[in-house]
């Protein structure tokens, strides 16, 4: 916590001092599910992203990533393990509507550091605010999505049967959701020695 409020401190103060950002078209999505009633967390992200940023330069960060969006293709999904990711494709994406899932930055506040993301999965869309934090050049955001809230309790008791020995008969419905990008801040450089 102390670390994103550092981060926000430092994004606001480069803000201020006329700065300009630029993005390049990386970009790394990654998510958290949840198994067992003890709650232990399994990892991964995407390997395939189609990133649309909406301006190569700004003056804030708000500027620069407000409508910049990205198309998931969950056949990617990489969680380290090939037989997992087999059971989440063909057991849990594989049972929702469409073949991606798709997210478009719609509000970034500098002052709050909450930037808000729609997020569309099976034929659904809600608005997620996640925390994020700039500094050395990356920015980070993490939030939580419910399962629920995209219609998605089909899907849900699909893996929990694939998985049902594994999950010990039970699979979270919250999933942790977060995005990594790099951005390049130019800023002015103080003017410093005798004139």
């Amino acid at each position: 916590m102390q670390k994103i409020a550092l981060s926000l401190l430092l994004a606001a103060g480069l803000a201020q001092a006329d700065c300009t950002f630029s993005q390049p078209s990386n970009l790394d999505v990654s998510w958290t599910a949840y198994k067992t009633p003890l709650k232990i967390g399994v990892g991964g992200h995407f390997n395939t992203l189609d990133f649309k940023s909406t301006s190569a330069k700004e003056d804030t960060l708000s500027a620069l990533l407000t409508g910049s969006s990205v198309n998931i293709a969950v056949a990617s999904v990489d969680s380290k393990n090939k037989g997992r990711d087999e059971k989440l494709l063909n057991n849990f994406f594989k049972q929702m509507a469409g073949p991606d899932i798709k997210a478009k930055i719609v509000k970034l506040e500098e002052k709050s550091g909450i930037v808000t993301v729609a997020v569309t999965m099976n034929g659904v869309t809600r608005d997620v605010p996640m925390k994020y934090g700039f500094s050395n050049g990356k920015l980070r955001a993490d939030g939580v999505i419910d399962l629920i809230d995209f219609k998605a309790e089909n899907a849900l008791k699909s893996i929990n049967t694939a998985c049902y020995d594994l999950h010990q008969g039970k699979t979270w419905s919250d999933v942790n959701i977060g995005f990594t990008m790099d951005i390049k801040a130019n800023c002015p450089q103080p003017v410093t020695g005798d004139n």
